[in-house]
């Protein structure tokens, strides 16, 4: 694959555009020269208000009819002493960015079908916390631990520039500034101060003025061309950085002009680096983009994810996502393959842009694969999978494997490793939408498969040049089958995803290196041989192997390890982990499983490189879950010369 360039919003340079802003264009650098590196990390999106509830004082906030625990249209408790008090459970997920729903102060009243403003897009004061979610100190404290050695996380902040609360009732369109009241949608036409468009809601949904112009639906659209307004939404994200944000996925960022993101993403990044934050990152909500939608208004989408300043969250990533793990018509292995391979040549940097599977303005991913309904899809109008409950989790974790390794950044919404689903009809006859895709978080337990899933491909991308920026290149395909190779200097990853019928596949010219690999997933070994490897594929399962390519000068040679006393419990086994990349480079993920033909003395030929001095141990490890039931060797490290031996041993 030719070398690509990478474009995001940490690299801006200052360019005069017309229409009255000074906007950063979007230079083309290499990787190398990227200041701060958003895409190794994982990001996991949680609703403040659904996701844990810390201090349940805050529960009623101003207005008791804001809050009723069962009714999920309403606050049912949650909030940012909930999130603090949960940071251990996302470590252990591997989590490494949180992105939350915004903080800010929302309208206190219900709106006409008796919903409040629990999700936080209705926006009333962006220099406050509301107070359902607890205070400034709190937030304060969420942004100091994450930053401490112990978590390592970054915090993404949902942030609403196209618009405050509703025009026309609830508070209407009540505005203030740390809670010096500004302006409300009525008073603005009265004095004639442009705080908003008084242009009506959009009627005209293929109007593309209508859409950036009028209200979205009934909110209070925000007119970002008058510089008062401009500066109120500049300093209201300068604001939150200086509280410890990192990045800001943008809401709506299909309603609002790309002059206005361009000059604003740029300022902001400026205002980040003049304080030490390099690298800030941007990705936008727009519903509908897609690499294969180039006409239209969602057409646009392709130039704002390469010009605005922002990256985008990739919607035709998880329809094709959905529609191939349901099955409908039409919709295969090769469909999602072509996806991937058209979102590499449309969007300039497809690996800044935001991948997903599961987001709170559709229904869950297991909803869809289990209900019979016809309610699903960007349309709401596709038919769901009427797959088994356990069927269906075997389809979200192929799924996870999918959305973990193709180019570009994960985000989790969370509940999807505990296969969150419901099954109730909305107001508008669709199942497990809106507010039913927004459940309270149904476990904090750790056992599930997705859990171990998501934790181990979040500590892929850590590590991993090849899953943070590498080329896609597939490798083997068919209607059910897709097996596909990230690869980054000497850097590479081989994915294979089956949803059809148990099989064994040969597939070649990889660039692994000759070795036996053991999955990341599951507990497959793949001998890769001459280039070429035998893949034995259950139905809905994975395979994910990570090593390096054989430099052209490295001889590899054989040596026989060999474990004695190895004794193991049910579903453990004896792996050799060392130095050398053939031996796992001491990763017990990468460690090579020993044969127990002699038990319980484990051993197994494998190459590795000749003419050096290598140290090793033997390990004890789960087979399905390379953190669990860990048990090393005890003492000093084994060592082996593979100039003089052939055979090295240890004992535990």
């Amino acid at each position: 694959m030719k070398k690509r360039t990478l474009i995001c919003s940490a690299l801006l340079a200052t360019l005069a555009i017309g229409g009255g802003f000074s906007a950063p264009a979007i230079s083309a650098v290499t990787a190398a020269d990227s200041t701060y590196d958003f895409r190794q990390e994982t990001i996991y999106f949680v609703f403040l208000d659904r996701f844990s509830d810390g201090d349940a004082t805050n529960n009623s906030g101003n207005n008791p009819l804001t809050y009723d625990p069962n009714n999920l249209k309403k606050y049912v408790g949650g909030d940012i002493r909930g999130l603090i008090n949960k940071l251990p459970y996302l470590k252990s997920l591997g989590i490494t960015a949180i992105w939350i729903t915004p903080p800010v102060d929302n309208a206190d009243n219900l709106d006409v079908n008796g919903g409040a403003g629990y999700h936080g897009y209705w926006g009333k004061d962006f220099f406050r916390v509301d107070e359902h979610l607890g205070t400034m100190d709190d937030f304060k404290e969420l942004s100091q631990l994450m930053h401490t050695p112990e978590y390592n996380m970054k915090l993404v902040l949902d942030y609403a520039p196209n618009h405050s609360n509703g025009n026309d009732e609830n508070e209407y369109g009540a505005l203030y500034r740390d809670g010096q009241y500004i302006t409300d949608y009525n008073t603005d036409v009265a004095a004639g101060t442009n705080w908003y468009h008084h242009n009506g809601g959009v009627t005209d949904w293929n109007n593309w003025y209508q859409v950036r112009n009028h209200n979205l639906f009934n909110l209070s659209d925000f007119n970002q061309s008058d510089a008062q307004v401009y500066n109120y939404l500049l300093d209201g994200a300068k604001f939150w950085i200086d509280a410890g944000v990192d990045a800001i996925r943008i809401d709506a960022i299909k309603h609002m002009d790309k002059e206005f993101i361009q000059q604003w993403t740029g300022d902001i990044y400026n205002y980040a680096s003049a304080i030490g934050r390099d690298g800030f990152y941007f990705f936008g909500e727009w519903f509908g983009a897609s690499a294969t939608t180039t006409t239209g208004i969602d057409g646009y989408a392709i130039d704002y994810a390469n010009t605005s300043g922002s990256a985008l969250l990739d919607f035709g990533f998880r329809d094709t996502l959905e529609r191939v793990l349901v099955g409908r018509s039409g919709n295969t292995m090769q469909t999602l393959n072509s996806y991937l391979e058209t979102r590499s040549n449309v969007f300039t940097s497809d690996d800044w842009q935001v991948v997903f599977m599961d987001n709170h303005d559709m229904a869950r991913i297991s909803t869809a694969l289990r209900s019979t309904a016809s309610t699903f899809g960007p349309g709401n109008n596709e038919a769901g999978g009427g797959q088994s409950e356990a069927f269906a989790q075997k389809r979200v974790d192929l799924g996870l494997v999918a959305t973990m390794t193709v180019r570009g950044i994960p985000a989790i919404y969370y509940g999807t490793e505990h296969y969150s689903a419901n099954f109730t009809t909305n107001a508008f006859g669709q199942v497990g939408s809106d507010p039913y895709n927004r459940e309270v978080m149904p476990s904090f337990a750790q056992d599930s498969e997705a859990f171990k899933i998501i934790q181990a491909l979040t500590e892929l991308r850590k590590t991993s040049p090849a899953i943070q920026q590498g080329s896609y290149s597939q490798k083997w395909l068919n209607d059910d089958i897709l097996v596909y190779e990230r690869k980054f200097e000497d850097d590479v990853v081989l994915v294979a995803l089956n949803r059809g019928a148990a099989t064994s596949i040969n597939v070649s010219a990889l660039s692994l290196a000759d070795n036996y690999y053991t999955s990341l997933v599951g507990s497959d070994g793949v001998t890769v041989s001459q280039s070429a490897a035998t893949l034995n594929l259950d139905q809905n399962e994975a395979i994910v192997l990570h090593g390096k390519t054989t430099s052209d000068n490295t001889e590899l040679t054989d040596v026989t390890f060999t474990c004695n006393n190895g004794y193991t419990q049910w579903g453990q086994s004896v792996y050799a982990v060392g130095s050398a990349s053939q031996l796992g480079s001491w990763a017990p993920a990468q460690a090579v499983k020993l044969d127990p033909a002699a038990y319980p003395t484990w051993q197994a030929t494998i190459q590795v490189p000749s003419g050096e001095s290598l140290e090793w141990k033997c390990l004890k490890r789960s087979e399905s879950d390379s953190s669990a039931l860990i048990e090393w060797q005890s003492g000093g490290n084994n060592t082996v010369n593979t100039s003089t031996q052939t055979q090295t041993s240890g004992s535990f």
